[in-house]
């Protein structure tokens, strides 16, 4: 289910007039009666507006390949648009039965029931880790909890949520949108951290990459037996590729490579000649 900060006016409507909720209008069918501020399991439904729904997709660049889930997914708007506007596959997860149904009416009201699934379901629990973009309209306290979730899905992996942060996991990009709601764009970088044997740098015949990662940005240092110890800082995650630069004398370097199982690959300064291939050190056995 959706919510919003508007909920705060919302709650206070319901204290001071006694109603069931916040407004007349009604966002179900003839089958479901649905009215903004309906409980849910978690939080409050609140619809999502269909131009923000646009400006989410856009922000979360949504082709035809991708695989869409919608954690909370209400009354199915985002899903449905999703494969209206793009041909994509797009999923839903909601707690509410009632929702669930009226999702997949609104579906085949659309025409892309074909596209779009909905299922009833706990998000907490569910697997949505095939997805390839990922939205979210929660609250900042549950985007927090799906954190750990959410980080552990494939690199590169699009979040977008309306209105609502994830604690301590700065955006890689957030926009106004022309409604006025705010949407947050991350996304999942590749697990770096730790020590590789890099070999390939300039005036240093081997030596060890040690990564610190936070989430999409990392320091670290390079350390040679030869030679001292380089650091660096501002280094940064995007999915699959990794950046960063370093300081040896007098000339500056900065590289751009990729990350697979187990291997970094990638050059120096844009110079084909200077390839440079890392492995993942082997761990020291404690004795």
């Amino acid at each position: 289910m959706h919510t919003n900060r508007i909920l705060l006016g919302c709650l206070a409507a319901i204290a001071l007039t006694g109603m069931v909720a916040c407004s007349s209008t009604n966002y179900g069918d003839d089958q479901f009666q649905l009215r903004m501020a309906a409980h849910g399991k978690d939080i409050i439904w609140m619809p999502t507006k269909v131009e923000t729904t646009h400006e989410m997709l856009t922000l979360a660049g949504v082709k035809s390949t991708d695989i869409l889930y919608d954690l909370g997914s209400g009354d199915g708007v985002i899903p449905i648009e999703a494969a209206k506007l793009y041909g994509v596959r797009a999923y839903g997860i909601e707690y509410n039965p009632d929702l669930v149904a009226l999702s997949i009416r609104n579906a085949e009201r659309a025409k892309v029931q074909n596209l779009v699934s909905f299922r009833r379901g706990d998000i907490f629990v569910e697997d949505f880790s095939q997805a390839t973009v990922l939205t979210l309209y929660l609250g900042e306290s549950l985007n927090t909890r799906l954190m750990p979730k959410i980080l552990a899905m494939q690199p590169g992996t699009r979040v977008v949520s309306n209105t609502f942060r994830i604690d301590s996991w700065i955006p890689d990009r957030e926009i106004k949108t022309r409604s006025g709601d705010m949407a947050y764009l991350w996304v999942v970088p590749a697990k770096v951290d730790g020590s590789w044997a890099i070999n390939g740098l300039p005036r240093v015949d081997k030596a060890n990459l040690v990564i610190r990662q936070k989430k999409q940005f990392f320091d670290g240092s390079i350390q040679s037996p030869n030679s001292r110890t380089i650091h660096f800082e501002d280094g940064r995650i995007n999915g699959n590729q990794l950046e960063f630069e370093y300081q040896d004398g007098a000339t500056k370097y900065s590289f751009k490579g990729q990350i697979t199982t187990g291997q970094l690959t990638g050059i120096l300064n844009n110079d084909p000649k200077l390839q440079i291939v890392a492995k993942r050190a082997a761990p020291q056995l404690s004795r």
